[in-house]
């Protein structure tokens, strides 16, 4: 594990002296996650979005920069009842959201300098951060995205890296008229590992549960307290588990040449 983590980073320190005077590239992409190893026994699938600012070096055989991703693992809603500091209650959608954000530097060696089709192969390394909120709606305002509460569940991070590879494929290959070597069509897969960290998820996939519960979580509860009985109510909102991270992703997108 050592060697390869001295890999990337030494594949990632060339290619940022090579892109100095290089051409800037920016790339949108959609993420899909499959956790792999241990961390398959916890959460599920995610789906997010990734943006990266590359500089692709003049002699076209090396691009690197940086990449940010945000990915969604777990959406849960309920209904309980919400007592206000009056006295009042009213039933209130409870959601709770889990999901990581990730910050790599990447670096890209292409093994096609010329012409529409390009294969790569890419190495990253960085921090991603794993965070549940909860927040508490009111089903009768007219203004969804504002919470009547917020909270931060659990929060916890790591070191990353990863490698993998993909194509990059212009598209006035397709589009004929597409303006050739402005807009590429990505697309990549990445295995991504890292340190040991803390998440939350409802409830682990089925083959994870034993005993009527999951086994390695410890569960998390809302507490909701009834201001004039000062009677605290307590609520699942999901389980904390603890492993490495061990994952694959597969992204498809746009990038598009700044300075052409």
């Amino acid at each position: 594990m050592k060697t390869l983590i001295s890999f990337c980073l030494a594949l990632i320190v060339f290619g940022s002296a090579q892109a100095q005077r290089a051409t800037p590239v920016f790339g949108v992409n959609y993420g899909f996650m499959s956790p792999t190893g241990g961390m398959k026994q916890y959460i599920r699938n995610g789906h997010g979005l990734s943006m990266s600012l590359l500089l692709d070096a003049p002699s076209c055989r090396v691009a690197t920069g940086l990449e940010l991703s945000w990915t969604g693992y777990g959406l849960t809603k309920s209904t309980t009842d919400f007592v206000f500091p009056d006295g009042t209650s009213a039933p209130m959608e409870l959601t709770v959201m889990n999901s990581f954000t990730t910050m790599m530097v990447n670096t890209r060696l292409y093994f096609v300098v010329n012409g529409p089709l390009r294969p790569y192969a890419s190495v990253k390394a960085g921090y991603t951060w794993f965070r549940t909120n909860l927040s508490i709606y009111d089903p009768d305002n007219g203004d969804p995205c504002e919470p009547l509460e917020s909270d931060i569940l659990s929060k916890d991070g790591t070191f990353a890296y990863g490698a993998g590879g993909g194509i990059r494929l212009d598209a006035a290959w397709i589009f004929k008229k597409a303006p050739r070597g402005r807009y590429f069509i990505d697309l990549s897969s990445n295995v991504l590992q890292g340190g040991r960290v803390s998440y939350m998820n409802e409830n682990a996939p089925p083959q994870t549960t034993m005993h009527g519960g999951p086994a390695r979580a410890k569960e998390v509860q809302a507490d909701f307290i009834n201001t004039q009985t000062q009677v605290v109510h307590p609520h699942h909102v999901g389980y904390l588990y603890n492993s490495f991270v061990q994952m694959m992703d597969f992204r498809l997108g746009m990038t598009f040449n700044l300075a052409h």
